[in-house]
């Protein structure tokens, strides 16, 4: 039986025949897969990656990071799309949301490198100030522009503070296994480094040295993690219609039939990141030739009183997916905390009735209230169900993600695995910045500004 489960009842009748008529072309994809038949097939490194490298690789992190001879309270990662979006997804979902501020046993994390705002450096930095800092760069050519620049403003940082010999000691670099310019500084520098697959590109990294290396220096569970995504692989051989291929083929059905956004949705803020990891995952797979649903998030109740009006009413090209976690509730110390609404004497604010209720029970029924009214408005929608807000759980989920995406770009009939409009910005920004070798589209973009 499936870990995650898939709940195709508020689909609708049309979609759900087209689903399921799908099935067995989502079917003979998962086999190219397996054979290496598929389209990009030297980039499918990821696929059953924790039988084939990834239980090992994880047991020789953690090893890497109970052996590390500095003391930190800070894990500084510096990277973009998939070199940070899969480590940010666990930490949001797992780690406190006001971590730093209380006490815990816990290094703090922060992120930089993703972007090139000044004014968000220098908070970086300023933090830096307070801390004993670890940093971990990630990137495979050590070239893209925003973590090479950040990373070159925290390395002359790490140095002033540390000098040379103690911030070696606190820079781990995770990039190309021969080649690059952060391989070379790796070296030349004498940086403990770990290797971004060759066979696996960025936005299918997380379960690497990618999202492994950082999320072992927090010291949260990767073996569990691990076992998690294995979890998944394994079942796609037993089941044929797995809740994995039901996902990719109810996509491709609802784009068959006019729908243009996908949106992904739930009821707990703490999961946000894990949709920004998702919409990377599937708007550079399918966003290609003119093709792809648009993958959108969204967070409720919060949303239903800005957003939530053009769901309900808005143009009729919309898909749903609502994302929930059975036991998505805290623990500390292994004890749940829970709410419940108060019992108050006064009842001016017409409450009563929800007296004695956990929030959680609040929060469901407004999840489950929307999805219907949703559907009811014409928007069909999709449950996805995990067991559990847990690096077990989260684990699954990348895996069940990674897999719906490859099979869904391969039958919408584009390559998953490259991302060809990504490079029409660089090329601007280098000429713009007057990068040599650009002059001449430098000047024509000056002229056209």
């Amino acid at each position: 039986m499936s870990y995650i489960k898939l709940n195709t009842r508020f689909l609708g009748d049309g979609l759900e025949q087209q689903t399921a008529a799908l099935q067995k072309s989502a079917q003979e994809h998962l086999q190219r897969l397996n054979d290496k038949s598929c389209v990009g097939s030297e980039w499918i490194g990821w696929y059953n990656y924790p039988k084939t490298r990834g239980f090992e690789q994880e047991e020789n992190i953690r090893q890497f990071v109970q052996n590390l001879d500095v003391t930190y309270d800070l894990v500084l990662v510096i990277g973009i799309g998939g070199s940070y979006l899969g480590t940010r997804a666990v930490t949001e979902a797992l780690l406190h949301t006001y971590q730093g501020t209380l006490r815990d046993n816990r290094p703090m994390i922060a992120f930089a490198g993703h972007h090139v705002s000044e004014t968000q450096l220098v908070e970086v930095l300023e933090l830096l100030d307070k801390k004993q800092p670890v940093v971990n760069v990630i990137s495979k050519s050590g070239t893209t522009t925003e973590p090479a620049v950040v990373f070159r403003v925290v390395r002359d940082y790490m140095e002033k503070r540390f000098g040379k010999e103690e911030s070696a000691r606190r820079i781990i670099c995770t990039t190309d296994a021969k080649e690059g310019a952060l391989r070379q500084v790796a070296d030349q520098e004498g940086y403990a480094s770990f290797v971004i697959p060759d066979d696996i590109g960025g936005r299918f990294s997380v379960l690497t040295p990618v999202g492994l290396v950082p999320l072992a220096l927090l010291k949260l569970d990767t073996r569990a993690l691990m076992e998690g995504a294995d979890r998944l692989f394994s079942e796609l051989g037993q089941e044929q219609e797995h809740p994995a291929l039901r996902y990719a083929s109810a996509r491709l059905a609802a784009y068959e039939q006019g729908k243009r956004i996908e949106i992904l949705a739930s009821s707990n803020p703490k999961v946000s990141h894990i949709i920004e990891w998702w919409k990377q995952l599937y708007g550079e797979s399918e966003g290609k030739q003119g093709k792809g649903l648009f993958p959108a998030g969204l967070t409720y109740t919060t949303d239903l009183h800005s957003l939530g009006q053009y769901v309900q009413d808005g143009v009729r090209n919309v898909l749903e997916t609502f994302l929930s976690f059975e036991q998505d509730v805290p623990r500390r110390n292994g004890v749940e905390q829970r709410i419940r609404v108060p019992v108050q004497a006064s009842k001016l604010d017409q409450l009563n009735y929800l007296e004695g209720r956990f929030l959680g029970e609040v929060n469901r029924a407004a999840m489950q209230g929307t999805m219907m009214a949703h559907f009811d408005g014409g928007v069909p929608c999709l449950g996805l169900t995990v067991p559990e807000l847990s690096e077990h759980g989260i684990g699954a989920l990348f895996a069940f993600f990674e897999v719906g995406c490859a099979i869904s770009a391969a039958m919408l009939g584009v390559n998953p695995y490259d991302q060809p409009g990504v490079e029409a910005y660089k090329k601007n920004l280098f000429a713009l910045l007057g990068k040599p070798g650009t002059e001449a589209l430098g000047a024509r973009l000056r002229e056209r500004l």
